[in-house]
């Protein structure tokens, strides 16, 4: 009698991914598809009065969110898809944080937005940036709760010495072992407990940012823009526009949340 496998992964890992993968994002449009439908047929009833509570927007904008993962993972399957564009970085941050309102609202004052003057204009692929900054935020979001106390987190819209622009998310959270530091990147590795994280987060988000140029990497101590007070930092880093044929597209996701774009 064989034993089982001790990694659920490594049953779909005796499949064939090529169609596994594909199948699995199709299974998941049709229910995405259907909750969209019924959103919208709740707004046309109940008209202004639902889109104006909050935790209807909340919802709206997780369920957008869920159809862009969606994509994401297809671009993965087949890289020809999209091209990349300009666009303006700070406001895709802002939607990240919107995306996370549910967790960084209740830190008040413990959370802050810095986006300089004027959006910085980077180059490559929005929702890849909406996916990274929502993955490294939450990880800093989760290691704050275990820290305890009152730490802080802060994100903040950086340009960058080669021309593009940094995004870096900062926090005072329980920090990475030194050992655990050189595995960050690797698939399904994670420093978190059983059932709170895949260890794949960090891998597909410097996967996507790569691939127009971008990275994901965590900041080290000496770094001159790194905060004094952060015990973890990490830098998204968006590349420049190409020097002719580009134009900034801006992103409009509204109001920023708990703390504010200053």
């Amino acid at each position: 009698m064989s034993e089982r496998p001790e990694d659920p992964l490594a049953v779909i890992g005796a499949l064939d991914a090529d169609l596994v993968a594909p199948s699995l994002l199709h299974e998941l449009k049709q229910p995405l598809m259907g909750a969209d439908a019924s959103i919208q047929l709740l707004e046309r009833a109940l008209g202004a009065t639902l889109r104006r509570e909050e935790e209807w927007s909340i919802l709206r904008a997780q369920l957008e969110r869920l159809g862009e993962i969606v994509l994401e993972y297809e671009a993965l399957l087949r890289p020809g898809l999209g091209e990349p564009l300009a666009f303006a970085v700070g406001p895709v941050v802002s939607r990240a944080v919107a995306l996370l309102a549910h967790r960084v609202r209740p830190l008040e004052r413990r959370f802050a937005v810095l986006r300089a003057e004027g959006d910085r204009v980077g180059f490559g692929a929005p929702g890849a940036l909406v996916h990274a900054a929502t993955n490294v935020l939450a990880n800093a979001l989760d290691a704050i709760e275990a820290a305890g106390g009152a730490p802080r987190v802060q994100v903040r819209v950086l340009p960058a010495a080669a021309g593009g622009v940094d995004v870096r998310v900062s926090d005072e959270g329980t920090g990475i072992a030194p050992e655990a530091r050189g595995k960050l990147f690797e698939p399904r590795f994670t420093t978190k407990a059983p059932g709170r994280g895949s260890g794949l987060g960090l891998h597909l988000a410097r996967r996507l940012m790569a691939r127009q140029g971008g990275d994901v990497f965590l900041v080290p101590d000496g770094d001159p823009n790194r905060l004094p007070w952060a015990v973890t930092e990490f830098c998204i880093a968006i590349p420049p526009p190409p020097a002719r044929g580009a134009t900034a597209t801006a992103v409009d996701v509204g109001e920023d949340v708990a703390g504010g774009a200053r």
